[in-house]
């Protein structure tokens, strides 16, 4: 049945250069939609748009911390 009682198989981590990638992906598609704006958005979107941009920075920061810790 594996390791777990449900029979479900194990969940495996997200490699770190996919969260790198990911991450990167993230940053430049807020960077480009908060530049490319003709006008300000409202509050609500603004603050949304800078929490991508953060959790993007995370994420990117994250995954290159990751695969410079791991032992090759």
């Amino acid at each position: 049945m594996g390791d777990n009682q449900t029979g479900r198989p194990k969940k495996q981590p997200m490699r770190p250069g996919t969260m790198a990638l990911l991450g990167a992906g993230t940053v430049v598609l807020a960077i480009i939609d908060m530049s490319t704006g003709s006008e300000a958005p409202r509050q609500a979107v603004a603050i949304l748009q800078y929490a991508f941009l953060a959790c993007g920075l995370m994420a990117l920061v994250g995954g290159l911390v990751m695969m410079m810790s791991t032992p090759k």
